[in-house]
């Protein structure tokens, strides 16, 4: 809980600030929209205030719809061109035939023919992700508001940090238990999704302070990437670990050096300078007798009847969100692994458009960091590759990818990068006809 001595008033304050913005942003100018929305998108529990309220619940559908309408109104798309809009647009239509595949395969109503359906439900939250991109890229008009929308995000992170401090800061670390373990105001996405963000943040967090000339706010986003990292350590998430590991090792190959040096050091190190818990955690992988812990094997098991599954649906698999509905072993909805379960419910094409869309964001990132002239397109271009990396493997031991609170700033950040990329060209095109400015030198806003 975020407490600075408002609690009382936060639902009801944030919900009238909605309904100004929403106006605000259809009527003068839609990027207020995204200003509220963007540092509000980790802090799902801070989200659920608003659902006592009319509407409250479709908040962040509602705040996207107001910014659209507000980019129609100025004879602008809300569709801006990016990148990857032919991937996304085939991506988003084969999602939308799986499901309807899957309604077949579980013998149940079309999606379209159900008003009540949670797995439409479901998707329908699933695609608000990409629109994200959409209308990031569209609404943003200049740098400065690049660089606001950053600055935001840091806000978010640093909310969601404070407030899991506030939740875990009593408990005894000295041994290691599940009673440990808190979500905090990452809500439904559970303690492993907190752990993923944190780590992909962490990561994003360290490319910006390299292309940050301003000392005051590379400084500030050395200390939140502290910050986050001191969460993601009593996150207790194996997974979250080695995100974060397979991110700094990317940073370290890519652009410092010194940071393999660090990760060296501090392999030697670590089993003395961490907390007696976080260690326990980390080497409970395996038991006294040599094998896998409860968690581990479980997920073994699921992996293993998961592909089973998928050998009898090879092509397109059994449907889009399908999985939660087998009851296929014990309690569990998820194969633990977002790869797996994408394999599962979509086939080979679903997995192939897929990783096909997780590549196409890696390898514009990293190549809008080393073209770009502009500091900030480098360091988005950084951040969404390192972001992307840590997505790979945190996926490996979850889903960590549908959770908007979990992974809606990738969805920003690849929006802010698709601005960046049309500047860029732009730039480009007013460099040929003699008319160009040259770039802001800083990352961060006047």
């Amino acid at each position: 809980m975020i407490n600075f001595g408002l609690e009382g008033y936060l639902g009801e304050g944030l919900y009238i600030l909605a309904i100004l913005m929403i106006l605000f942003s259809m009527f003068k100018r839609p990027i207020a929209g995204l200003y509220v929305l963007v540092p509000l998108i980790p802090l799902q529990t801070i989200r659920y205030r608003l659902s006592s309220y009319p509407l409250g619940g479709s908040f962040v559908g509602i705040m996207l719809l107001a910014v659209m309408i507000g980019l129609f109104i100025k004879h602008k798309s809300p569709f801006a061109k990016t990148p990857w809009n032919k991937l996304l647009l085939a991506y988003c239509v084969f999602t939308f035939v799986s499901l309807c595949l899957g309604s077949l395969y579980l013998n149940m109503p079309l999606p379209f023919l159900s008003a009540n359906d949670p797995r439409f439900a479901d998707w329908r939250e699933y695609i608000l992700m990409p629109l994200f991109l959409f209308v990031v890229a569209a609404a943003v008009e200049n740098r400065k508001q690049m660089a606001i929308l950053v600055v935001l995000m840091c806000v978010g992170a640093l909310a969601l940090d404070k407030s899991y401090w506030s939740t875990i800061s009593d408990r005894d670390f000295s041994a290691y238990s599940d009673d440990l373990r808190d979500a905090g105001a990452m809500g439904y996405a559970g303690v492993n999704g907190l752990a993923a963000f944190e780590s992909q943040f962490a990561v994003f967090l360290i490319a910006l302070a390299c292309f940050d000339r301003r000392r005051r706010y590379r400084w500030g986003y050395v200390v939140l990437t502290l910050v986050s990292c001191f969460c993601l350590m009593y996150s207790f998430s194996r997974a979250g670990y080695l995100a974060v590991v397979a991110g700094l090792l990317f940073l370290g190959l890519v652009r410092l050096r010194w940071l393999l040096v660090v990760m060296m050091v501090f392999g030697l190190l670590w089993s003395s300078v961490l907390p007696n818990a976080v260690r326990q955690r980390i080497t409970m992988t395996y038991n006294s007798k040599g094998g896998l812990d409860h968690s581990s094997e479980t997920r073994v098991n699921l992996w293993e009847d998961a592909m089973k599954l998928f050998e009898s649906n090879m092509a397109v698999g059994t449907g889009f969100n399908t999985y939660a509905y087998m009851g296929r072993i014990g309690i569990y909805k998820d194969t633990h692994n977002y790869f797996i379960k994408v394999l599962v419910e979509t086939g080979l094409v679903g997995f192939i458009l897929f990783v096909g869309l997780i590549v196409r964001f890696f390898w514009t990132g990293f190549m809008m960091h080393w073209r770009a002239r502009d500091p900030l397109a480098k360091a988005l271009g950084l951040g969404l590759a390192a972001w992307m990396v840590c997505v790979i493997v945190a996926n490996c031991f979850g889903d960590r990818w549908s959770f908007l609170q979990v992974n809606g700033y990738m969805w920003v950040i690849a929006g802010l990068l698709a601005r960046a990329w049309v500047m860029e060209k732009q730039t480009d095109t007013e460099s040929l006809t003699g008319d160009s400015i040259a770039a802001e030198p800083e990352l961060s806003p006047a």
